[in-house]
């Protein structure tokens, strides 16, 4: 099973794929950091092993796909309409914070690649109905980033939101019910506020947590009885 989206799929000779727990059609020489939930970047090329390098986020010019594993945390892929240089990136909320993506759009323009000229897909993650944080998580986010959403939807409520889609789990447990978070439109104001705009953005509202058994979640994990699952969401650059 597999999720992709319009936005990247229209780039020409670029691939993605957002996979599932079977991790069926995983490529084979796929390169992935080994992720600290931090703000570090690398560009790769074609010889790294995979899983050694620190980094949340990875960048390549070579055909060799690049990807990152997710169990609930954002799995966010970028491309160029342009430019041959792509980009995978591990969105928890704590390398948000700490700058991953501003980082990240800062590589490509290093690398001389327009941000106008980007494409993101960010891809299943879990949801707001199921992403219950404490009162001391929304105070760090607010101080850091809460200029961001002034005057407009907070990536946070005290009220539960329901479910986007049918789902397939209960949806998680409320434990201190002080607040639930949106990651997706956290890292959304992250990058309209690096330079890019709503219409180069586009969001999966499939729920980790609730969806589906076909999708890893480790905070699913850590309220049921289940053995560790994650998913590899994954770029790269066809052969011209």
């Amino acid at each position: 099973m597999f999720y992709f989206t319009d936005g990247l799929g229209a780039l020409p000779g670029v691939m993605h794929a957002f996979g599932d727990v079977s991790n069926s059609g995983k490529p084979t020489n796929l390169f992935y950091c080994a992720q600290k939930h931090g703000a570090q970047v690398v560009e790769v090329g074609d010889k790294e092993a995979p899983g050694i390098i620190a980094a949340d986020a990875v960048f390549t010019r070579t055909t060799r796909p690049i990807g990152v594993v997710t169990a609930d945390c954002l799995p966010i892929l970028i491309g160029s309409e342009k430019d041959q240089f792509v980009a995978a990136i591990h969105g928890g909320w704590q390398g948000l914070a700490a700058g991953v993506i501003e980082n990240s759009l800062l590589a490509f323009h290093r690398a001389g690649v327009r941000l106008d000229h980007l494409r993101v897909a960010i891809g299943p993650s879990i949801q707001p109905c199921c992403y219950e944080v404490g009162k001391q998580l929304v105070d760090e986010i607010e101080r850091t980033h809460g200029h961001l959403w002034r005057g407009r939807q907070a990536p946070w409520s005290t009220l539960r939101r329901p479910s986007e889609r049918d789902v397939g789990f209960s949806r998680a447990p409320a434990s201190h019910n002080q607040a639930w978070f949106d990651l997706a439109l956290y890292c959304h104001y992250l990058l309209e506020a690096a330079g890019l705009n709503c219409e180069q953005i586009q969001a999966a509202d499939i729920c980790t947590y609730c969806a589906s058994h076909h999708w890893g979640s480790y905070r699913r994990r850590t309220h049921r009885v289940e053995e560790k699952t994650f998913q590899y969401s994954w770029i790269g650059l066809q052969d011209c």
